[in-house]
């Protein structure tokens, strides 16, 4: 008899500490980047072919997600490009900083494409993969990844979507 009431006590609080036992959030959500500027940038010219660099850019953009619950102030971006004529790679490392203090990070490569017409207007497009790395507060194990495709031009503004599964 003491034994099966020692058996349903340690029951009890097992079951009883794992309903209590913070659930990860996972969400699917969107997000559009705008009013993107470029804060620092050293190029390097190499002379193999014409038009080729190679440069180092921070970049701050003001970002939006879909969910209500993930507000970012704003994104910076440290990236690194190589390209020719305005075409080539491009890879990065990013923080966004949410309304509520915490951080969010992670890592981005992705290619992009110059095209210019005849009247000397152009548009570069650009996509990509990126994963999330870590974070501060509640988003201290965030985990995940997203796409992102995006575009600017002489003649048109600066807009970025993605698209992302994360949990924390």
């Amino acid at each position: 008899m003491k034994l099966s009431y020692v058996l349903i006590a340690a029951l009890t609080v097992a079951f009883g500490v794992s309903s209590f036992s913070a659930q990860a959030e996972t969400l699917e959500q969107t997000s559009i980047k705008t009013n993107q500027r470029s804060v620092a940038k050293s190029t390097v010219t190499i002379g193999d072919v014409p038009n080729h660099e190679v440069f180092q850019e921070t970049l701050i953009s003001s970002i939006k997600y879909s969910s209500p619950d993930f507000k970012v102030n704003e994104e910076w971006v440290y990236s690194q490009t190589n390209q020719v004529d305005g075409s080539g790679t491009h890879r990065c490392y990013w923080i966004d900083f949410h309304q509520g203090g915490e951080q969010t990070y992670g890592t981005c490569e992705g290619a992009h494409k110059t095209a210019v017409k005849e009247d000397g207007s152009w548009l570069s497009t650009w996509e990509g993969k990126y994963r999330y790395v870590g974070g501060t507060g509640k988003y201290k194990n965030i985990k995940g990844a997203g796409t992102y495709k995006g575009k600017v031009g002489s003649k048109e503004a600066f807009i970025e979507e993605a698209r992302e599964q994360i949990e924390f």
